[in-house]
Parts: structure tokens; sequence; C-alpha cells
């Protein structure tokens, strides 16, 4: 049943359904940890609210009890009408989230995944880095084709790190692809044509595991003795994030 009456969303909805279109889905204790919120609960409230005026879908069933999983959130139209009316927003990205409520499991965990490496960031780096995630990225000619999960920029000293989570489900061809694509990138010359005053960007595979860290330090060896391009590839995990070493 729908509510009669909808109060004009607040600064705290408006930001919800922001993260919403940077991420595409997060959970209450993601949202909690980015906004820095003492209690989850007030964060599960505004999001029962949007839910109940039909700005955000929630998937969550018995299984995800079963599982122990939380319940994820993403835009309904609703949502993307209301964020139309942005100045920033892509209107190729709104016609792309139209379709996250048909996402899969691993698609939806994968976005998560992404939102806690910027969670870690933001909580290593305070007021440091700029984000823009792969939504944020879909109209950028200055990035590779297939566009990475994230561009991160310290603005301290005005350095740029491609990123991408590689989960421990990706197959050797897949790992090994993800390098190439952004040596071939590399060697396109790409960068330097749209931004020839900012050094070549840095890439930064955020993997999932340590196994799963050591197969890419090793491909990355691999492609990169067999390249004339001079590229630093920087491999971690998101535990490896909040060392403030690591992106050296």
């Amino acid at each position: 049943m729908q509510p009669k009456y909808r109060r004009p969303l607040n600064n705290h909805q408006v930001t919800i359904l922001n993260t919403l279109y940077k991420f595409r889905f997060i959970t209450a204790s993601l949202l909690a940890q980015n906004q820095s919120a003492k209690h989850e609960r007030v964060i599960s409230n505004r999001l029962k609210i949007l839910v109940e005026q039909e700005y955000i879908g929630m998937n969550y069933d018995s299984s995800y009890k079963i599982k122990g999983q939380p319940a994820t959130y993403y835009l309904l139209p609703r949502g993307v009408r209301y964020l139309r009316r942005q100045l920033y927003i892509q209107e190729s990205a709104l016609r792309s989230i139209y379709h996250d409520k048909r996402a899969t499991p691993s698609v939806v965990a994968h976005r998560l995944s992404v939102f806690r490496v910027f969670i870690s960031f933001k909580n290593t780096y305070p007021k440091r880095f700029k984000f823009f995630s792969k939504t944020e990225l879909m109209n950028k000619d200055y990035v590779p084709k297939t566009k990475p999960d994230a561009l991160a920029i310290d603005t301290q000293i005005n350095r740029h790190y491609f990123m991408d989570y590689l989960e421990d489900t990706a197959s050797l061809w897949t790992l090994r692809k993800t390098v190439k694509r952004y040596i071939t990138y590399t060697e396109l010359g790409i960068w330097q044509k749209h931004k020839p005053s900012t050094p070549h960007p840095h890439i930064l595979l955020i993997c999932q595991s340590p196994q799963t860290k050591r197969k890419v330090e090793y491909l990355a060896t691999q492609e990169l003795d067999s390249s004339y391009v001079e590229l630093k590839i920087l491999v971690a995990t998101l535990k490896d994030t909040g060392d403030k070493e690591i992106l050296t």
C-alpha cells in the first residue's frame, strides 16, 4: 500500500540516493561506516522510509537470513527521476541503473566490494582522495574503453590510480586479460592525448585474497616484462588499503 503523503526528501535521504548513484548497491552497515554513523539503526530507518516511498528497492528474502547476509539496496525509477534533476548526473548512467533490480548476486557483491575499498580510502586518507566510480566514468574519453571500477586521485600530489577489484572466482585468463588491458591502453597513449600535462595513472588492482594477489603479481610481472611501456601496477588486498605505504 502506497503512502498517501510523501514528505520532501531531507539531506540525509538525498545523500543515500547519491551514494546509490555512485556505487549502485549498498547495505545499512556499509552506509553507516561511510557516514561515520554511531548507530546503524538510524541508517536502517532512513533506508526503510526510502523503500516505503519507493525511491529505492531492497533485496532480502529468507535465503538472506539463512546465509546471514544483509539486505542490499538499489535505486528504483522514482529515485532515478529524482536524481535526474541534479546537474552532475549523467543520463547514460541513469539509464543503466534501471536494470539494477535484475542484477545477479555476483554483480551486487562486486559493487559492494568497490564501496568497501572507497570506505577504506576515506578512513585511511581523510579528505585526501577524490574517488570516481565506474558509473561516474561512463562518458569519459580519457579512461579505458572497458571502464575501471574507479579512478582515485591523490589531491596532495596529483597522482591518479585506475582501480579494479578482482574476486577469487576470476579465472587466470580473466586476471591476465585485466593486466593486458591496461598495458594496451598505455601503449595507445590515450591518457597523454587527453591529459598531456598530467602523469599517467598508476594501476591499482585490489584482490579478494592474498592467494589471488600472488597470482596477479606474477601475471603483472610477466606482462610488463614483455612490453615496452613504463607502467606501475600495484597489487594489494582490501586489508592492505589500510596501510598508508601501499600507494607509493
